[in-house]
């Protein structure tokens, strides 16, 4: 008996997409999140550089950054190489047709290729070693343990956490020797970034003209189309991938484009903020780090966007307070001070004398021009003749002098 394994997956019958289109009509979702709420983010760090964990509701990312020394490319003979894999073999509905089990793993490969590769966010070029001849080869892996919707965004945070967290080891090219240290001997090396991308997923339905921001698995499903929108921390666009039936007009995709700027510009700022928080751990602890055992338990190792976020907004709140004021004792000094000068003119009107313009203006042949009336314009080409003739009539007598300057100090040197 033949069975399709896609009526398993939530969201792909008749009934659940009549209802999810019923209830985005109705502004309402299943968790209770607005439509342009998105879901808490959680990173966890491994106790290896370049492990990380991301968690967005039930969906779950685990995503492992290597490297090894290669030769490079023949057309880039000067740039490292970066390398993306996606394995969707964590997720039980999604193995028993391998049709939908390779296209998920490709359409999310691609975009992960046009979102860190194409957009060249990484700097390849700090990854070569000797030119046509050794290079770093990074290799990310993309490991997917559980979906429930937005897998986009939760790769992409994972890669790029990833990515930020690694180190490579010291290497020097010397005499035609390779040599490779070890990280008690040097310690390992950041990779360096252009930019920071992170992506947005938006869903459209034909019943509803708002969009859905961070969908689940049964709100992607049952969408008529899907909108991805990569931004960096300079709000600039890295990539965007649109597909689907609902028809979308440039109004929502330019709404859906701020809002997805601001939430990638505030997603970089976290990732930077756990980074920070991953480093001082580790100073700390030294090598006792916990690493992806947080992922059990609700422990303080897992690093929650809400809760960074919120205290940055809750610290700087009581400095300002101090600070206004001062700022009020140094605005009240001006004041006063502009009172005074306000009292000095109106000394000067009860003279009843005029003010004389010719001291503070800059007397200028244009500004003189500009302040002669309209019926000046009538009177233009009379005028013009008459200051042309005028002209060649002074510069006649001047170039006689200059002459006749010159001649009698010939004659000077002459005689002398």
């Amino acid at each position: 008996m033949f069975m399709n394994s896609n009526l398993f997956e939530p969201g792909k019958s008749k009934p659940e997409r009549s209802f999810v289109q019923l209830a985005v009509k109705q502004n309402q979702r299943f968790d209770g999140r607005r439509s342009n709420e998105c879901r808490d983010v959680e990173l966890t760090f491994g106790a290896d550089w370049g492990t990380v964990a991301v968690s967005m509701g039930d969906t779950k990312v685990l995503t492992h950054v290597t490297c090894d020394m290669g030769a490079p490319a023949t057309s880039r003979p000067n740039e490292g190489k970066l390398q993306l894999n996606v394995n969707l073999g964590g997720v039980a509905f999604l193995d028993e047709v391998q049709t939908t089990h390779d296209q998920r793993s490709l359409t999310l490969n691609s975009l992960l290729e046009r979102t860190f590769r194409s957009s060249r966010s990484v700097d390849l070029e700090s990854l070569c070693v000797a030119a046509e001849q050794h290079v770093w080869c990074i290799r990310v892996d993309v490991n997917v343990l559980n979906h429930d919707g937005n897998l986009y965004d939760a790769s992409t945070i994972a890669t790029l956490a990833a990515l930020m967290h690694f180190r490579r080891p010291d290497v020097t090219f010397t005499d035609d020797e390779l040599r490779i240290y070890t990280e008690k001997e040097r310690e390992f090396i950041p990779l360096l970034f252009l930019h920071y991308p992170v992506s947005v997923t938006y869903c459209i339905y034909k019943s509803s003209g708002q969009p859905i921001v961070d969908p689940t698995l049964l709100e992607e499903n049952a969408a008529d189309s899907v909108i991805v929108l990569s931004f960096n921390s300079y709000q600039e666009l890295c990539s965007l991938n649109a597909g689907g039936t609902a028809p979308t007009n440039v109004r929502t995709i330019m709404q859906c484009a701020r809002n997805a700027a601001t939430r990638c510009k505030s997603l970089v700022d976290f990732v930077r903020k756990a980074l920070l928080l991953d480093e001082e751990r580790r100073l700390q602890g030294g090598r006792l780090v916990n690493g992806l055992v947080a992922l059990i338990g609700n422990t303080q190792h897992k690093l929650s966007f809400n809760k960074l976020m919120s205290c940055q907004k809750q610290e700087p709140q009581p400095a300002p307070t101090e600070k206004m004021e001062l700022d009020n004792e140094s605005s009240e000094k001006p004041e006063v001070e502009e009172i005074e000068v306000k009292e000095e003119p109106s000394k000067q009107e009860t003279g009843d004398a005029p003010m004389d313009s010719s001291g503070w203006l800059p007397q200028d042949e244009d500004s003189q021009e500009l302040s002669i009336p309209s019926d000046a314009s009538t009177s233009k080409a009379g005028k013009g003749k008459q200051n042309r003739s005028k002209n060649k009539a002074n510069k006649k007598p001047q170039q006689k002098k200059q002459t006749d300057h010159s001649d009698s100090e010939e004659e000077a040197r002459q005689y002398i």
